[in-house]
């Protein structure tokens, strides 16, 4: 049920102009994220990969297959999550999960951008502030609605 609100949250969510830049916040790596902490990479990768596929066929039909892989792809390193949720102190895993943020818009960007003629300042530009949107969203969740969540000791 939660995964269903998840797809439709990000189906309607707005975009940003930041600086001429497009930004969308992207619900499902936060709901990703929970995932992986709690039940590790098994499920998410495989609900990583249902929600990169899904997301390649509502939006984005031409690269379809690159949300799938990129999702799936940092299904696995959000799944670590679980395996060190006791050993990593909160901020190594907010490190980390920014970290894994990162990887996964440098993923997709490096598919959107092939053969695109563009300034690699403006594809870091791009990658860093809907890593950093997607951070501070996932951020106000996990302190307003779980007091004992990702970004809190265990």
């Amino acid at each position: 049920m939660l995964t269903i609100l998840a797809l439709v949250v990000q189906i309607f969510i707005p975009v940003i102009n930041f600086n001429n830049l497009n930004i969308v916040a992207d619900i499902l790596i936060i709901f990703l994220t929970y995932i992986g902490f709690y039940y590790g990479r098994f499920y998410t990768i495989i609900i990583g990969f249902i929600f990169g596929i899904t997301q390649d066929l509502i939006t984005q039909i031409d690269l379809l297959g690159a949300m799938a892989f990129s999702k799936s792809v940092i299904g696995f390193g959000l799944g670590t999550l679980a395996l060190f949720r006791n050993i990593w102190s909160p901020k190594t895993r907010m490190i980390f999960i920014f970290l894994m943020y990162c990887v996964h818009f440098l993923f997709f960007y490096f598919f959107k951008f092939n053969g695109v003629s563009i300034s690699i300042l403006i594809s870091i530009q791009i990658i860093v502030m809907h890593s950093i949107l997607s951070f501070i969203i996932f951020f106000v969740i996990d302190k307003t609605f779980f007091p004992n969540g990702v970004t809190s000791k265990q």
